[in-house]
């Protein structure tokens, strides 16, 4: 009975083990399943890792490939523009080579605009690059290309250099109708040469003549032989080019008739003393660029030189122009009160002048006082105070010309370089000695008359021994000094007589 028991509790322990087994195994295989799954789920993400790489190292590779490709791109269109610069480069210097580009023109064309239009000035470099490339090897032209006189722009208030028998210009020639063509010639270029360059422009076949015309209408034809004319033109006078049939229709463009209103509202803002010295400093450059050879030029003919006088021409054409802004001044003033004021001004800046040694201005300014325009206007000169008549009468007395003008000269001989002299003067000297005395005496050199010449082209060495720079009771910088500089050097005059006279007479008529 002890076994029948024992014996049940035998099997019941077997099937215990069994389904522990079975449990175990059960678990071994839901650990083998999910060991598969993990790793089959690693295999995947690694697969899919692998794979982002490989498109990352394929895109990489790809992105390689296309910048170099763009670089190589960019290069070809680097090379290509510099190409393509440098035929342009060489076009423009075969094209002007052959005359078909008259770079400097361009280059003043986009300078006289540039005043008037403030972003064409960001352009003036790129330009000035191009004509750097049509000189040899970077070097500056063999020739330098001049602004004409008439030009009243920017470049006057530059430093002025010499102007050269080997330099060029720029000059305007009008037709009949008024129009122009701008020509590029040399300095000492004749008239016959200006005649062909303009036919040539003007694919003309026509007989031309070159005309001087004046505001005034007179017109003076210039003989084929003359050379280095440009410069020794009146104030406001233009130079025609016509046939003989239009000689009789040419007319004074509007420009030269000059200004219709005075300058005072702005002119008696501005110092006499002020004034004085920056016309000194302006007629201290022309008068320093005259060469001494240029008298010798200019008294014994510059055709048979062929050399240029123009520094000496413009010289005494800035006197002329300083006499007619005076007479201008003046005889556009309709104010009594102010005309008196307006003496008064100039009588201060030619003392003034003279303080600086500028006698070429003083005596400008003296010599406009004395104008017909100006000394007729008796009330007004009745209502000038004593003080500046006295001043007025001193400066007359030194202009007399009385005893070879020995009053001037002994003004002179008391002053200390530097000097600016009385330009007239010094060339009535040279053309007296020139023709008062032969040349050659019995097939001789008459060398008392070279020794004589000589001795007179001497002064303009002693003139100017001494430089500008250092001048004695030089003014102070004030706030419109550019004004003032600007001011003198673009003066605008009327050198019309006739107009001028009937101006002084709506001012004062005279007595019936």
């Amino acid at each position: 009975m002890l076994l029948c028991c024992f014996q049940p509790q035998n099997v019941s322990d077997d099937d215990e083990n069994q389904q522990l087994n079975k449990t175990k195994q059960e678990e071994n295989r839901k650990r083998r399943r999910r060991g598969r799954r993990r790793r089959s789920g690693l295999g995947s993400l690694w697969k899919e890792k692998s794979e982002k790489e490989g498109k990352h190292q394929e895109m990489k590779e790809v992105d390689v490939k296309e910048e170099v490709v763009r670089t190589e791109v960019k290069e070809e269109q680097k090379e290509g523009e510099k190409e393509k610069k440098e035929e342009e480069a060489v076009d423009i210097q075969e094209e002007v080579k052959t005359g078909g580009i008259q770079e400097k023109e361009l280059y003043k064309a986009i300078s006289e605009d540039a005043r008037l239009f403030p972003a064409l000035k960001e352009q003036l470099p790129e330009l000035e690059k191009v004509l750097k490339l049509n000189s040899e090897d970077g070097k500056p032209p063999q020739h330098k290309v001049l602004l004409h006189q008439f030009s009243m722009g920017d470049e006057k208030l530059q430093k002025l250099q010499p102007i050269k028998s080997t330099d060029e210009i720029l000059l305007k020639v009008y037709s009949s109708d008024h129009s122009y063509i701008t020509i590029r010639v040399s300095v000492c270029a004749s008239v016959r040469e200006v005649l062909s360059a303009v036919a040539e422009k003007l694919n003309s076949r026509h007989e031309l003549m070159l005309v001087h015309l004046n505001s005034a209408g007179d017109k003076i034809v210039l003989k084929p032989t003359e050379v280095s004319f440009f410069s020794s033109l009146s104030v406001n006078g233009r130079l025609f080019a016509c046939t003989q049939e239009q000689l009789d229709s040419l007319t004074p463009l509007p420009e030269q008739e000059g200004p219709s209103a005075g300058s005072m509202s702005s002119f008696e803002k501005m110092s006499s003393k002020d004034l004085a010295y920056q016309m000194t400093l302006y007629d201290w450059e022309l008068f320093n660029c005259v060469h001494e050879h240029e008298l010798i030029y200019h008294t014994f003919g510059r055709q048979h030189f062929k050399e240029t006088t123009a520094n000496l021409d413009l010289f005494l054409r800035r006197f002329n122009e300083i006499q007619l802004w005076v007479v201008t001044e003046v005889c556009l003033c309709s104010d009594l009160r102010k005309r008196v004021q307006l003496l008064k001004k100039f009588i201060k800046i030619a003392a003034h002048c003279k303080e600086f040694g500028n006698l070429n201005a003083c005596f400008a300014i003296i010599l406009g006082l004395g104008n017909s325009a100006v000394c007729r206007l008796s009330q007004t000169w009745e209502k000038l105070p004593s003080k500046f008549q006295k001043m007025y009468r001193e400066f007359e007395n030194v202009l007399d010309p009385s005893r070879n003008h020995r009053a001037y000269r002994l003004t002179v001989a008391e002053l200390d370089p530097p000097i600016i002299p009385f330009m007239p003067l010094l060339i009535k000297d040279m053309t007296f000695i020139h023709e008062g005395n032969k040349t050659y005496i019995n097939s001789l050199v008459n060398f008392e008359k070279t020794q004589m010449i000589a001795n007179t082209v001497r002064t303009m060495t002693r003139y100017r021994s001494q430089s500008f720079n250092k001048v004695h009771n030089a003014p102070q910088t004030t706030k419109n000094h550019f004004d003032v500089q600007s001011y003198v050097r673009k003066l605008s005059v009327i050198d019309n007589q006739r107009v001028l006279t009937q101006l002084s007479l709506k001012l004062q008529p005279r007595r019936s």
